[in-house]
C-alpha cells in the first residue's frame, strides 16, 4: 500500500511540473510580434516591443531615451517577473498580457505603460 502511494504521488508531481513548463512557454510564445506603446511616459516607456522565437526580443527606445535599438533575451522569473538582459546589462519588467494589450512596468519604478499588439 505504501508503495502504490508513493508511486501515485511521484507521478502526481512529475505531471504537475510538466504542465507548468507547458503554461509559461504558451504565455510568452502569445508574446510574438510587435508591440507599440499606446500609453505612457514618454521619458519612462520604450516605444515598442517586439518579441522573436524562443525568448529573443528588440526594444525600440523612445527619441526622448536617444531613440536606440536594444536586443537580447529575456527569462521567466517569478510571477509577472521578467529579466531581459541586453548584453551588457539588464533590465527587470513586471508584464501583464490581456489579448492584444500589454502592460510592462519596469520593477523600479511606478510608472506603467501600455501596448498594442500589431502584428
Amino acid at each position: 500500500m505504501k508503495k502504490m502511494l508513493m508511486i501515485s504521488t511521484m507521478a502526481a508531481l512529475v505531471l504537475a511540473a510538466c504542465g507548468e513548463e507547458n503554461v509559461d512557454k504558451t504565455a510568452s510564445s502569445s508574446w510574438n510580434g510587435t508591440w507599440e506603446k499606446i500609453d505612457g511616459e514618454k521619458s519612462v516607456c520604450r516605444d515598442s516591443f517586439t518579441f522573436k522565437g524562443e525568448n529573443n526580443f528588440e526594444i525600440q527606445n523612445s527619441r526622448v531615451q536617444g531613440g536606440e535599438h536594444s536586443s537580447g533575451t529575456y527569462k521567466h522569473i517569478e510571477n509577472n517577473d521578467y529579466e531581459f538582459d541586453y548584453g551588457g546589462g539588464s533590465d527587470n519588467f513586471i508584464i501583464t498580457v490581456e489579448g492584444d494589450t500589454m502592460k510592462a512596468q519596469l520593477s523600479s519604478s511606478d510608472n506603467v505603460c501600455e501596448y498594442k499588439k500589431v502584428d
